[in-house]
Parts: structure tokens; C-alpha cells; sequence
């Protein structure tokens, strides 16, 4: 009997010391914690003191694309059209790309323009149309009619500062609008660079 007390001593001993290592080591975790935090929040606090409060931060501009192989971002920017390169005002075969935002693409020179979207879809860049520009002047197309749900065009990187933009064409209803698909091939499907 004297052996079965010492046995559930030694039992209650060591569950015990188990228990209270275990708090003792979530404590130490906690404060190893708190000191991340405050050693995390001091650096910040000090790269905000080197910064000069009253100048304006400079945001530089530069080629988010990356290089062929390496993470690509939103592709922003204005891009000539290689073919026609004559067209240093932009006037029809430049394209001005902003993700998220809507920009008019040349159809037809001096005829038709329709607004664009551009979406990141992976590592290339979608074009949607989402109406016409109010500097068309033909109205017998069916704006309306077309899909501004899929993509009209695909741009993406091919080369060291060359894109490429593969014209899809229009569609109605899901469908290739055959008679409009072949609107804007001519003019924006072919090889680009950076302006």
C-alpha cells in the first residue's frame, strides 16, 4: 500500500511539473510575441522618421511587366503598334493600357473607336469591349448587341519589350459575330513595344 501512495505521488508530481512547463512555455511564447510586435513597430516607426515629412514622396514610373520567365504585373502603359510605326501621335495604332480602367481603341482610322477593359487574367491581359466611342461615325453596327463579357483581344509578353495582341473578334450572344469579327485586326492585332 505504502508503494501504490508513493507511485500516485510521483504520478501527481510529474503531472504537475508537466502542466506547469507547458503554461510556463505558452507565457515565453506570448512575450517572444509581444517583443516581435514592438521590435516590428519601432523599425516602421523609425523608417517613417527618416522620411521627410514635408517633401511629396516621388513615385517613379517605370516597365511592371518583368522579363520574359519573371512575374509580370498590370502591364500599364502606352504601346505602338510595330507595323505602323508612322504613327507617332497614336492617333489609331497605339494602345493605352490601364487594368481596371477604359480606354478608346482605334476600329478603323478616323471611323470607328470602341471603349475597351482591360483585366489581368494569369500572365496575360484581356480586352472586353464595353461600348462604342463617341467618336464613331458609323452607325450601322449593333453596338448593343455585341457581348462585353468576352474577350475581344489577348495581349501578352513574347519578348524582351515586345507584346503581342491576337484580336479575337467580336461575338453576340457567345457566338462569333461574323460579319464585325474581323473589325479591329488590321488595326490593333499585331507585334507591340513599350512607348
Amino acid at each position: 500500500m505504502k508503494q501504490f501512495t508513493a507511485l500516485k505521488t510521483c504520478l501527481y508530481s510529474l503531472m504537475l511539473l508537466s502542466i506547469l512547463g507547458c503554461n510556463n512555455s505558452a507565457n515565453s511564447n506570448k512575450e517572444n510575441k509581444a517583443k516581435d510586435t514592438i521590435v516590428a513597430q519601432k523599425n516602421l516607426s523609425n523608417t517613417e522618421e527618416e522620411q521627410e515629412p514635408d517633401k511629396p514622396k516621388k513615385v517613379q514610373s517605370k516597365d511592371t511587366t518583368g522579363t520574359l520567365g519573371q512575374s509580370k504585373t498590370d502591364y500599364s502603359g502606352t504601346y505602338t503598334n510595330l507595323a505602323f510605326t508612322e504613327d507617332q501621335n497614336c492617333e489609331c495604332y497605339c494602345l493605352e493600357i490601364q487594368v481596371g480602367s477604359s480606354s478608346e481603341l482605334c476600329l478603323k482610322p478616323g471611323e470607328l473607336y470602341m471603349e475597351a477593359n482591360f483585366k489581368k487574367v494569369g500572365d496575360e491581359i484581356h480586352v472586353f469591349y464595353q461600348g462604342a466611342s463617341v467618336k464613331s461615325k458609323q452607325n450601322d453596327i449593333p453596338w448593343n448587341d455585341l457581348d462585353t463579357g468576352t474577350a475581344v483581344a489577348v495581349f501578352s509578353k513574347v519578348g524582351e519589350n515586345e507584346y503581342q495582341l491576337d484580336w479575337k473578334g467580336f461575338q453576340i450572344d457567345g457566338k462569333t459575330a461574323v460579319d464585325y469579327a474581323l473589325l479591329g485586326k488590321k488595326t490593333l492585332e499585331g507585334t507591340y513595344k513599350l512607348k
